[in-house]
């Protein structure tokens, strides 16, 4: 449960006094609310979705992943939950579309699948409406700390009406006006608990007519959109080939947009997230790719030299590793013929790969 705030006394404004007396202690000192906001942790999904975050996704947040189908997002919120466990988060899992496989659970890297829990359809409960879904995460909000929910996703929840008779036309849509209802009543929960909720929806086709406005958009209504502190968009995805072009299909590439970012982040800055088949993200390649854009690692044909680790050989981390390898000459110890190679040399040396993370970390976030 949240820690009982400590009473506040305004010296100088009685009113204030009277006021808290009487509603229960809803006024507050700016330096209180700024010193709450300040303790909140921001946890990291990966390195290049990091920088575009501003260092990842904030506490107290809610957070829509929007894209095409394919494209990425259930990979990332597991891949996101995975991490948030090792921090000891809650984790609940809003499996609305009835589409999670056992590669969703296999395929990701230190997902402890008995810790997480699974919010479903089941043979005893075959039909669960929107209203269920929403009331069900509303009481996890408001009494679970620690807690990091996942509704995946927010365009296949069903209301009621939708879900009663046969199915027909003539059905208004009630999901947006419902979405509306749920946000107000949790909007100042999911802060007071310090509660992270990402909220998986779809692209649809933009109908308003305009020739200037988008061709897509995401479904589910405005208070979703107004209520996210960060707002993630995959616009495409490519294909990720070893060799490139003409070796065997072992991932995609996520093509992200951060339109906003409760962490930080620029608005509408861009993130080229890697991801593996069987592992998630590949959190060696985006570093190995972010190096080489910034010239931390440097190429020369086909060879690429770690020149950040070269210029700081004296740095303890680049001395132990030499040591430790019994490397003699440093500048063929972090010399590679492949982008693979490096990529494998990362994973296999995590030292490195964190002394490389912290040095894209200086330089831009």
């Amino acid at each position: 449960m949240a820690k009982k705030k400590i009473k506040e006394e305004f010296e100088d404004d009685p009113i204030s006094n009277q006021i808290n007396k009487k509603y229960g202690d809803i006024i507050e000192s700016g330096s209180r609310v700024l010193a709450t906001l300040e303790s909140f942790e921001t946890l990291g999904i990966s390195p290049a979705l990091d920088v575009a975050l501003g260092g990842g996704i904030r506490e107290g947040t809610c957070v829509v992943m929007t894209g095409d189908p394919k494209t990425g997002k259930t990979t990332t919120a597991l891949y996101f939950a995975a991490k948030a466990q090792g921090l000891g988060k809650n984790i609940f899992y809003f499996n609305t579309e009835g589409r999670l496989t056992k590669e969703n659970f296999k395929g990701i890297k230190n997902l402890d699948v008995d810790a997480i829990k699974i919010v479903q359809a089941t043979d005893s409960k075959p039909l669960v409406s929107a209203e269920d879904y929403l009331n069900i995460l509303e009481t996890y909000i408001k009494n679970t700390p620690d807690l990091v929910a996942i509704v995946d996703s927010t365009s296949s929840m069903v209301p009621q009406d939708e879900l009663d008779g046969e199915i027909r036309t003539g059905v208004r849509n009630a999901l947006p006006r419902l979405l509306s209802m749920f946000f107000k009543r949790i909007s100042g929960d999911v802060s007071r608990m310090k509660a992270i909720v990402i909220f998986v929806t779809h692209n649809i086709a933009n109908t308003g007519g305009s020739r200037w406005s988008p061709a897509k958009m995401a479904d589910c209504g405005n208070m979703l959109q107004y209520q996210a502190g960060t707002n993630m968009v995959i616009t495409h995805r490519g294909k990720w080939e070893v060799p490139k072009d003409s070796g065997n299909h072992i991932g995609q590439v996520a093509n992200w947009v951060i339109k906003t970012s409760a962490a930080g982040g620029i608005p509408n800055s861009t993130a080229a997230s890697w991801i593996r088949y069987g592992v998630g993200i590949d959190e060696a390649q985006e570093i190995a790719q972010i190096c080489c854009d910034f010239s931390l690692i440097k190429r020369s044909g086909a060879w690429y030299a770690m020149t950040s680790c070269i210029e700081n050989q004296e740095d303890p981390v680049i001395k132990s590793w030499m040591l430790d390898n019994k490397a003699e000459d440093v500048e063929k110890a972090f010399k590679f013929q492949g982008m693979e190679r490096v990529t494998t040399f990362l994973e296999e040396n995590p030292t490195i790969c964190d002394f490389l993370y912290e040095q894209i970390k200086e330089v831009l976030l």
